[in-house]
């Protein structure tokens, strides 16, 4: 098998920077494809009407509701894949895999029902009668095929432990091309077939998200990952797997759901009430923070692989090292998106808002009213880009580590009382600020969110955990009976590895 990143000789000067290097481009363009691809969807939709655009937008918001948890969850494959990677079980490397997938399957098999209650669940969303039925019919689309995206995440996240993020960033490009093409063809209709419109975009999605998936797996049961990780051996499967998943990727997972809470909730209580150019001005904002903050999260994924391969390694010198080079080329990618916020924000604004999608739901407001309050958005939103960094590649390094329960705890404190507190305090004590305020509250919350995680990882509490079992019983003892694993066991305690 060819020599991988994680090979690299620790001599050779790029050790350090060059494998960090490695692993956080692919992983940040990764995620910067998807932001992008979604964006253009939603665009191609907008050309439709402005009904199938909402219609699009609030069915994907409810439909990753109950899947959020679980792609939570599952990020800690990443953890778990990472730390047997670096300490040489690589076999268990594929064990996890697997456990990912039966809970993919099984949280698939779960959402799917909710497609019987779509009807009731858009008749409470106040959606006009034309809107609502096209919300029920995209949402319907998108919980009956659940399980592809969730599967989907399970293989990523084990690319990314073994250190091939390049994988990942491969398929979700012929991923997304096939999604824009198939929406061409299916939602304005070409090559004699009907014009679909958001059913199109749907099936378009589903059509990508298969195509990923059926990608991903190809690659995982080649002849070359088999043979390093055994990835075809499904009797590796084990139950334990799976609970070590739900036990550790919990706290991920309600960390995740109280993330679309609190800003559901920013949106609807504290924004629109100050109305439609400032709910427009946040609109324009959020699309702005996704290209800046959704490449960051791909480095913490990269933070995540690179912490659990130097612990699984034992070596937690190595992980600290990791994880702050990490949050420089974090930093250095969200400060330059925040100066760009800061010094083109007007035109930032104006552009957007001149689109069609936005400009007819927006049609009888002042573009220069929305362009001037969007303009100090984007000044609060760049304020908190450098701590928001912090804050995504520490939590991503903690949760490398398996410190997921105190990161959750805290990021669900900390936006409940400043997010939350903060928001509602300023709308009522402070409305001469209006939708500034609220922002204002979400700047002191990442900034106290970033201080508390570098904090965190600085103490060195994550070093007590033991995820492998290793300061507990003999790892032979862990799976009796498993040739398999006892196998890659003897090995690493013999200092040979595989």
């Amino acid at each position: 098998m060819a020599r991988g990143m994680d090979d690299v000789a620790p001599g050779r000067s790029d050790a350090g920077w060059g494998q960090v290097l490695r692993m956080t481009w692919p992983a940040s363009l990764t995620m910067l494809n998807t932001t992008l691809m979604k964006f253009v969807d939603g665009l191609m939709v907008s050309r439709v009407g402005p009904e199938p655009f909402t219609a699009q937008y609030a069915a994907g918001m409810a439909s990753f509701v109950p899947e959020s948890f679980m792609l939570g969850v599952l990020t800690v494959v990443n953890t778990y894949v990472g730390q047997s990677y670096g300490a040489g079980l690589h076999r268990r490397c594929g064990s996890y895999a697997w456990a990912g997938m039966a809970l993919a399957v099984a949280a698939g098999v779960l959402i799917a029902p909710l497609a019987l209650v779509a009807g009731q669940v858009f008749r409470l969303s106040g959606l006009g009668p034309g809107v609502q039925a096209q919300a029920v019919m995209y949402y319907r689309y998108m919980v009956l095929t659940a399980a592809f995206p969730l599967a989907s995440r399970v293989l990523e996240q084990f690319f990314y432990g073994t250190h091939r993020p390049i994988v990942v960033l491969r398929v979700s490009i012929l991923a997304n091309l096939l999604n824009v093409g198939a929406n061409w063809v299916l939602i304005f209709g070409h090559f004699g077939l009907p014009a679909m419109g958001l059913e199109g975009a749907a099936i378009g999605t589903i059509a990508a998200w298969i195509v990923q998936f059926v990608l991903l797996t190809g690659i995982f049961f080649s002849p070359s990952v088999h043979e390093r990780f055994a990835s075809r051996a499904v009797r590796s499967f084990r139950w334990r797997g799976c609970l070590d998943l739900l036990r550790t990727g919990a706290p991920a997972g309600v960390q995740l759901c109280n993330d679309i809470l609190i800003w559901t909730v920013f949106h609807v209580r504290f924004v629109a009430v100050f109305g439609t150019a400032h709910l427009a001005a946040t609109t324009i904002a959020m699309r702005y923070l996704g290209l800046s903050f959704m490449p960051a999260v791909g480095i913490g994924l990269a933070a995540t692989a690179l912490v659990g391969k130097a612990i699984g390694e034992g070596r937690p010198d190595l992980a600290r090292r990791r994880a702050r080079s990490c949050l420089w080329v974090a930093m250095a990618y969200m400060g330059l998106c925040g100066l760009a916020f800061v010094l083109f924000r007007q035109p930032m604004v104006r552009w957007f808002v001149t689109q069609d999608p936005l400009h007819r739901q927006v049609e009888n407001v002042s573009i220069d009213e929305i362009v001037r309050v969007g303009a100090s958005v984007m000044l609060c939103a760049a304020s908190f880009q450098l701590l928001d960094a912090v804050a995504i590649v520490y939590i991503g390094a903690l949760r490398g580590a398996g410190d997921t329960l105190w990161s959750m705890a805290v990021t669900v404190l900390l936006s409940v009382v400043l997010v939350l507190g903060g928001g509602a305090f300023v709308v009522r004590f402070l409305p001469g600020l209006k939708s500034i305020g609220p922002w204002i509250a979400v700047g002191v919350y990442v900034a106290a969110l970033g201080t508390a995680m570098a904090w965190r990882f600085a103490s060195g509490t994550w070093r007590k955990i033991d995820l492998l079992g290793r300061a507990g019983p003999k790892p032979i003892d862990l799976f009796i009976g498993d040739t398999e694993f006892a196998a890659d066991i003897e090995c690493v305690n013999d200092g040979r590895g595989r």
